[in-house]
């Protein structure tokens, strides 16, 4: 009867640690440790796990790509600063006044995020011409602009708007000491906006132009970032102190992302291709444009671009790839597609567990050894399982449930096994005194 009872223990304590840790655990930081551990025996890390684990949102997985995929859609609008045979403008190179105009028809033309590839600046300006500049750039909601960096012998102080756009230096992830070294802007005089304007790098002039262009450098204990990192963010409404850097991994400008591949020299980790704007306009055609000038469903911001054929080579490079360099960044490009791993079927999942259940109370009836065999076979089918049906099937199975079971069933011995009375009671047999026996008289030795 004891015997019976004791069984019928088991299988309830099994039963109840299966159910409870299936009931509770998808979701929890826990099974998210489960699922990107299994899932890194099939993909390279890093691994970006989204989801929640449920039925209702299951975990979504995303790893690094060798190919590249540049989404035209996201390149921007240009507005290309050309040679201007014609004309246009008051001088060649553009003087303040002649930007002054392109910016207030971008205004006029609805734009309220712009972004100045072109670098501003000057040697001896005109100041009402500079003075109607700073006003058409200060009408804008939002506002990047870009400079060269390098370094020097003399440092200089770090810009307002490049210390905005800017991170600590303790905030990134590696070797810091890996990034490019700036410490002032070559170019005296350099306009950078207002109170509320950023400021990017265009080139650093300690790098030569390649392949693959700079995103981050650092300037005292701050990391400043490339202009196209920037007019990414712009376009999202995103935080600069929200980016998350990994020097030789990624950089994530949100939570949700996007991300993209960087390399331990913070640049930009995917191969470029030659890729236009969404739409490229000359910026004489601003002076006559109408209202349909610029695509309706474009991204913003909309960007002044320096196309001239007398800037330096650096300047053409970085002209040359910003569209490519912005779609790759906010293309997520680097990154596989997201798949997803959804749960079965309550009723599977019930059944599943119903199986080693009833297998586990079975076991609990051998003898120690051939218990403690029998729980790390079935241990060693549950992770296989697991791990073939995420790998194969794209389904995550309850198997941390499992788990749970055999860990119930391991103890479960110990805590049904009936208790051992504190101290054995001996009967000893009574003794009793033993009776003398009476010895017969001598016979008397025959006369």
């Amino acid at each position: 009867m004891t015997g019976s009872f004791h069984r019928r223990l088991r299988a309830l304590l099994i039963s109840a640690a299966a159910l409870v840790v299936w009931m509770v655990v998808p979701g929890t930081g826990w099974d998210r440790a489960a699922f990107a551990t299994v899932a890194s025996s099939f993909v390279n890390p890093p691994l970006f796990v989204s989801g929640q684990g449920t039925r209702a949102d299951s975990w979504k997985l995303r790893a690094f790509s060798s190919e590249s995929k540049l989404d035209r859609r996201n390149a921007p609008v240009i507005v290309a600063l050309e040679d201007d045979p014609e004309g246009f403008f008051q001088s060649s190179p553009p003087a303040p006044v002649d930007l002054a105009v392109i910016f207030t028809n971008f205004h006029r033309l609805g734009v309220q995020k712009a972004a100045s590839a072109a670098v501003l600046a000057w040697e001896t300006p005109d100041p009402i011409g500079l003075a109607a500049l700073e006003k058409s750039l200060a009408r804008f909601d939002s506002l990047v602009l870009a400079a060269p960096l390098s370094r020097g012998a003399a440092a200089s102080s770090m810009p307002p708007a490049f210390r905005r756009a800017s991170i600590s230096l303790a905030a990134i992830q590696g070797d810091p000491s890996s990034l490019p070294v700036v410490n002032r802007i070559p170019i005296p005089s350099v306009i950078l906006g207002g109170e509320s304007a950023l400021a990017g790098f265009s080139v650093l002039e300690a790098e030569a132009a390649g392949e693959f262009p700079p995103l981050l450098a650092r300037w005292e204990d701050r990391v400043v970032f490339g202009f196209p990192l920037l007019t990414v963010l712009q376009r999202l409404n995103l935080p600069i102190d929200g980016v998350e850097v990994r020097l030789g991994g990624y950089l994530m400008l949100s939570p949700t992302g996007p991300i993209v591949p960087i390399d331990d020299y913070g640049r930009l980790a995917v191969p470029l291709r030659p890729l236009r704007g969404d739409a490229e306009i000359s910026a004489e055609a601003l002076i006559d444009g109408g209202d349909d000038l610029f695509p309706k469903q474009a991204p913003a911001p909309v960007i002044l671009r320096d196309d001239r054929s007398a800037a330096e080579p650096s300047t053409r490079t970085f002209s040359r790839n910003l569209s490519a360099v912005i779609a790759a960044i906010a293309s997520d490009a680097g990154l596989a597609e997201v798949r997803e791993y959804p749960r079965l079927a309550p009723v599977w999942e019930i059944e599943f567990l119903a199986v080693f259940v009833v297998v586990l109370t079975m076991l609990c009836r051998a003898s120690d050894f051939k218990r403690l065999l029998g729980f790390l076979l079935l241990a060693g089918v549950c992770l296989s399982v697991q791990w073939i049906a995420l790998g194969m099937a794209s389904v995550w199975l309850p198997g941390l449930a499992v788990l749970a079971a055999i860990l119930a069933a391991l103890v479960a011995p110990w805590l049904v096994r009936a208790p051992k009375p504190d101290r054995e009671i001996k009967i000893q047999p009574a003794r009793f005194p033993e009776v003398a026996k009476l010895k017969a008289p001598a016979k008397k030795a025959a006369p």
